[in-house]
């Protein structure tokens, strides 16, 4: 049951394998990008989780007992094509952990309202969960703020809300075709799953998450923009 919670658990913190790239051609490790990456925090503040060829993965602990995580890696693609991949709503279970699907409930100029909705291993019930994302450019780096708006979706009998969603995409380029891709975000996916077990079991399916995500835009989709 821990594996497919761990893939569960991923999947509501994101609304976020293959044979990989790499960095092969590119010389620094991602533990060493992330601590070039201009931040409002102190470094010290966030603990080095796990880390491969590919990603490195950070932890902090909140005030609520559920740990924030943050990912880094980087592809040979744009901020645009990570923007596209995320507007093609139809991929979302193929990169997501446990996703469904996700609808589109509202969009307009650079903000955007979804319904994610993600299964979760027996015994636990199913989740559900409503974002707002805003997309903005500043100092030449893509961000992509994301909170929780649960108010826009009624609940439904079917699901669990997950709720105090927060997090942020920073998308920068390195040069040479390279982009940076950064999330931090946290939720408190609601019901009766222990703290501890979603502490220790969400590292490690970040960072498969984010394989997926290099493995994407390595690899771009040919389906239509929705």
């Amino acid at each position: 049951m821990q594996s497919s919670f761990r893939y569960y658990l991923l999947g509501i913190i994101f609304c976020a394998g293959y044979s990989i790239n790499g960095w092969s051609s590119i010389s620094e490790a991602p533990s060493q990008i992330a601590n070039a990456q201009h931040t409002s925090d102190n470094p010290a503040q966030w603990e080095l989780a796990s880390e491969t060829k590919n990603v490195a993965i950070y932890k902090r602990i909140t005030t609520t007992g559920y740990i924030e995580v943050r990912g880094v890696t980087q592809v040979r693609n744009t901020p645009e094509a990570f923007m596209a991949l995320l507007a093609q709503t139809a991929l979302a279970p193929k990169w997501i952990a446990n996703n469904q699907e996700v609808s589109v409930l509202s969009s307009q100029q650079n903000t955007r309202v979804v319904h994610s909705k993600f299964n979760a291993p027996w015994p636990l019930k199913n989740r559900d969960m409503v974002t707002k994302s805003t997309t903005y450019y500043k100092d030449n780096t893509l961000y992509i703020d994301i909170i929780d708006a649960s108010t826009h979706y009624p609940e439904s009998a079917s699901f669990v809300r997950i709720r105090d969603i927060s997090g942020q995409w920073v998308l920068s380029s390195a040069g040479n075709g390279v982009t940076i891709i950064e999330y931090r975000g946290q939720a408190n996916p609601g019901g009766n799953i222990p703290i501890w077990l979603a502490n220790r079991t969400l590292i490690s399916s970040m960072s498969e998450t984010f394989e997926n995500i290099v493995y994407q835009l390595d690899n771009p989709p040919q389906t239509t923009q929705d």
